[in-house]
């Protein structure tokens, strides 16, 4: 009878951990395992063009051309509000006169129709903006996808937050008593900012 030559046991032992290595990096490199890294969890888009650099000219991102065309209100009938400028709480608005009212607890107050563009950090990152906007303190704030980097709408002032390629910017179009119709309206003009930005 043939005698069996006795393979060392250290030999054995690196085979085996050589099979689990190979084992574990083929089950957790495998895409459709239903984990999300962070950066995809964030993201919402391609990664953006990075050549676009806010010159702090709120200006260079929302113009009354814009707003009037998001609204369907007559340009020539908007008046210009920035204030604060070059200081954290600056704000560009166009606003508009046109007789609406809102009913509150049975009590009808006027308001005017507006588009305002605040809160712009032109050295935003993805860490900083999800800081500011702070989900733990606003349980309320809403996924908005499809638009920037990542975007939520605030239901109860009606307003949205997007970062999008380091600049992020707190957006609002108040045109009617309707947020489904607002968030809308927001949400289209904060794509037509991020197409601004990508043409520049």
């Amino acid at each position: 009878m043939r005698k069996l030559r006795s393979i060392p046991v250290g030999i054995i032992s690196s085979t085996k951990l050589v099979y689990i290595f190979v084992f574990a990096l083929v089950l957790f490199s495998c895409k459709g395992n239903g984990q999300t890294n962070e950066l995809e969890a964030k993201n919402d888009t391609d990664n953006p063009p990075a050549n676009y650099v806010f010159s702090g000219d709120y200006n260079d991102l929302l113009t009354l051309e814009m707003a009037s065309q998001i609204t369907g209100f007559d340009a020539s009938k908007a008046t210009k509000m920035h204030t604060m400028k070059g200081m954290a709480a600056e704000m560009l608005r166009y606003y508009w006169e046109n007789d609406r009212e809102e009913v509150v607890e049975g009590s009808a107050f006027p308001r005017v129709d507006r588009v305002q563009l605040n809160w712009v950090d032109g050295e935003a990152d993805m860490d900083s903006f999800l800081n500011f906007i702070d989900l733990e303190k606003h349980p309320d704030l809403t996924k908005v996808n499809g638009v920037g980097e990542s975007a939520y709408w605030n239901p109860n002032k009606k307003y949205l937050e997007l970062y999008y390629n380091g600049i992020s910017f707190r957006l609002e179009v108040d045109m009617s008593n309707d947020e489904a119709l607002d968030k809308e309206k927001t949400t289209a003009l904060a794509k037509q900012i991020i197409d601004k930005m990508n043409k520049n």
